[in-house]
């Protein structure tokens, strides 16, 4: 048999030239990796439940979630980034805003928006029932507390103090103190500002208050500080110089406790005036009619400065000793012109700062909250 010899012809030969000829030369451009966000939560979700957002081919820059009322719902990612869990209980019958940004490995970024609603939850009726000094039309002091007063005992502290905000126009810093399980105080490191307006706010519309306690309104009040009256009394010196924004407007002669007993003793501390009354009769504390050291004076122009019955008012019995004696029974006596003309300018929170004497005027002594070190108040935060 005869061999036969086949000569293969190259590839190229054999392609007609032309359209088809030698490929272009060019870089290979693959298609972006677009990054996809998936999440479980729904219309209608228990507010105690989580929910979770997942990158697809990418990872999470970042993931915010938040209420119609303003309350940021904390999460956490997972370590490799491609997963975000709810941990916060949200608030109940809230519409929820979720915003993330993923980005894939080429750089490609997504982002991303979508709502759900909340189920709703019957509120307990755990309320705010009072906030003193609030008064409208009233003009308070700069030494002026908030002080909150609930229906009932807070569920959790930490949790609810969390939803209590105070605002005001000028900077501050403060922080509350629980003074029962139902009242918080509110109090600033400094002395407000005066002539401005302070807004209380309680966020507990469908907020989780602790337990299975849930709010049912929120409350607002506004607080509008006065000038600046600060009264101060040494004691040893029997006067009392008042300043009003700043200036000293009026020194006041006084005659203030005797010191025939401890409880006559007028006590040293920042005292807030509380009340004012244009007659008072004053009875001694603790001593029925007939006892000896009974009294029951009655006096004109009262301003209360603590809980105790210390005020400064008239006492015209005493003149001859005011600015020079201490003659009371623990109050700041003054003429009936000095008292009056104190009883006309004082505002709830004003200020009244007593030193001198060895009696200390206890904290829970009425308004007595100044008495306290700034570092001392804030030991009593719920947070």
């Amino acid at each position: 048999m005869k061999r036969r010899t086949i000569v293969a012809a190259s590839v190229t030969s054999l392609l007609p030239l032309g359209a088809c000829g030698a490929p272009q030369q060019g870089t290979f451009t693959p298609a972006p990796i677009v990054p996809e966000i998936e999440f479980d939560a729904k219309d209608g979700q228990d507010p105690t439940s989580s929910f979770t957002l997942k990158a697809v081919d990418g990872i999470f820059e970042e993931v915010t979630v938040t209420s119609d009322r303003a309350k940021t719902v904390d999460g956490t990612f997972s370590d490799d980034l491609t997963e975000w869990t709810s941990e916060s209980v949200m608030d109940a019958g809230a519409t929820h805003t979720v915003t993330a940004m993923a980005v894939s490995s080429d750089g490609t970024v997504t982002e991303f928006e979508r709502q759900f609603t909340t189920e709703g939850r019957e509120g307990s009726g755990f309320e705010v029932v009072d906030v003193t000094p609030v008064v409208e039309g009233e003009k308070v002091g700069v030494g002026a507390p908030i002080i909150v007063t609930f229906s009932e005992a807070a569920p959790d502290k930490k949790t609810v103090e969390k939803l209590l905000e105070v605002e005001s126009e000028a900077e501050h810093e403060g922080a509350w103190r629980w003074i029962t399980d139902s009242q918080v105080i509110y109090r600033t490191k400094e002395y407000w500002e005066p002539y401005q307006t302070v807004t209380f706010n309680a966020r507990f519309k469908g907020a989780h208050l602790g337990n299975d306690v849930w709010g049912a309104e929120d409350h607002t009040a506004t607080m509008e500080i006065g000038p600046a009256n600060i009264s101060r009394a040494h004691i040893p010196d029997y006067h009392m110089e008042v300043e009003i924004d700043g200036e000293v407007a009026k020194t006041i002669p006084i005659s203030s406790g005797s010191g025939e007993k401890y409880e006559y003793i007028t006590a040293t501390g920042v005292h807030l005036v509380m009340e004012k009354m244009k007659h008072k009769v004053m009875v001694s504390p603790g001593i029925e009619e007939g006892e000896e050291g009974y009294y029951s004076t009655p006096v004109d122009w009262a301003t209360r400065i603590n809980a105790t019955g210390e005020f400064v008012h008239g006492a015209p019995w005493s003149v001859w000793a005011q600015g020079n004696t201490n003659v009371s029974h623990g109050c700041l006596n003054a003429s009936n012109e000095n008292a009056k003309w104190f009883y006309e300018i004082a505002q709830r929170g004003d200020p009244v700062e007593v030193t001198g004497t060895e009696r200390p005027m206890p904290p829970g002594n009425g308004w007595g909250y100044w008495i306290m070190t700034w570092e001392e108040w804030q030991e009593g935060e719920g947070l």
